[in-house]
């Protein structure tokens, strides 16, 4: 079975380059420009979700934050992506697992996304 990501990205660009390279290390994705709400991630199961923190109505921050406050969600590894130069106290405050700079490094993205992702139990 592979494992899951939910790509959070609103940059089409971005979502669909992500999407690729974590698909060429055999991951399965699921990306979408911004998040009505939770529900996207109880249907899909990610095993982890990439969020950027510029999404269209609402800051990525945000998004993390209501996920992680969830009981059946906050087990789920969120990592942000950004330009912010303040990512490290963002990532912080939402109780994000982790974050990539962007322009981010392919191969430090992949590691992150394999090391959390092993790390973590698989969800039902």
């Amino acid at each position: 079975m592979k494992k899951k990501v939910l790509i959070v990205e609103n940059d089409q660009d971005i979502r669909n380059l992500v999407s690729y390279i974590l698909e060429d290390e055999g991951f399965e994705t699921f990306s979408c420009p911004e998040p009505k709400d939770l529900e996207v991630i109880q249907e899909f199961k990610p095993h982890l979700i990439l969020i950027d923190e510029f999404i269209n109505n609402q800051p990525g921050h945000r998004f993390c934050l209501k996920i992680k406050q969830s009981d059946n969600l906050n087990k789920i590894p969120v990592i942000i992506l950004s330009t912010a130069n303040n990512i490290e106290m963002i990532v912080e405050e939402c109780k994000a697992n982790d974050y990539v700079r962007k322009p981010f490094d392919v191969q430090e993205m992949v590691d992150k996304v394999m090391n959390l992702i092993d790390n973590t139990p698989l969800i039902v």
